[in-house]
Order: structure tokens, then sequence, then C-alpha cells
């Protein structure tokens, strides 16, 4: 199937040649609904905080990143935008140089945080959760 190379999207996954377009999912080179949703995640909240900031006539926002070292969004992302892909791209977790520390049971406190930070996590009862948890380690 025919796709835009990943390696012309910027790990915002906005197009480097037309600002403001963003991509996720199959037209990025991978398979998978997991995989797209993770971009659509990652796309979506840069597509939604740029267009804020258009129409509040302010300068575009801070990019939203999720780096390697944070979760498998950022590996897959990462991959994808440096390497590109010859073949439909599936997220395994023996890709990341980071699998021991990704784990499901400490998502919370990797990227809620983070989320927080950029106006995607505004649920009153998660912060403070999270902030118990924190407290806790």
């Amino acid at each position: 199937y025919d796709f835009v190379n990943p390696q012309t999207l910027t790990h915002t996954l906005e197009t480097k040649q037309i600002g403001g377009l963003y991509l996720a999912g199959q037209i990025c080179g991978t398979t998978g609904y997991e995989e797209a949703a993770a971009q659509g995640i990652v796309a979506g909240a840069n597509a939604g905080r740029a267009a804020a900031a258009a129409s509040a006539g302010v300068k575009k926002p801070e990019p939203f990143v999720v780096g390697r070292d944070e979760g498998y969004i950022g590996v897959l992302i990462d991959d994808l935008v440096t390497r590109g892909t010859s073949e439909p791209y599936r997220m395994f977790t023996s890709r990341a140089e980071y699998r021991i520390s990704l784990r499901a049971d400490n998502a919370d406190l990797r990227l809620t945080r983070k989320g927080m930070d950029f106006g995607l996590v505004q649920d009153e009862e998660r912060m403070a959760a999270l902030e118990t948890r924190e407290y806790m380690i």
C-alpha cells in the first residue's frame, strides 16, 4: 500500500513540507491499530495544541514529544522518523532499549505528569492519585 515516508515527519508527526499537517496510522508506514492509536495520541495532541494557539493568536506551543525512555510511543515514533521503514512497521518490545523500565505498572508515573504539564490530563481525581502514588515512592 502507499504511505508517506515517515522520515519526512517530525517527532510531533507534523510533516516537514506542509506545516500544520499532522499524520498518524497506516499512512506513516505502520500496521496495526495499536500503532495507529499511539500515533494518533501524539499527532492529535500536537495538532490540537497548535490549532488552539493559532486561534488565540499566540506562538506555536512547545511540542508534545514522548521520548524513547518515556514510553513505547516514543520508541515507535523515533524509529519511524529517524530510521524510516521499508515494510509495514510493528512495535515490538525488543526495539526498546529501556524496555525494563517501560512497564504497565508504572505508566501513570511516567506519563501522567507529562500529560498534565502539556494540558492533556485535567482530571483532578487522576492528578490526586498520581500525587499520592509519587508520595509513596
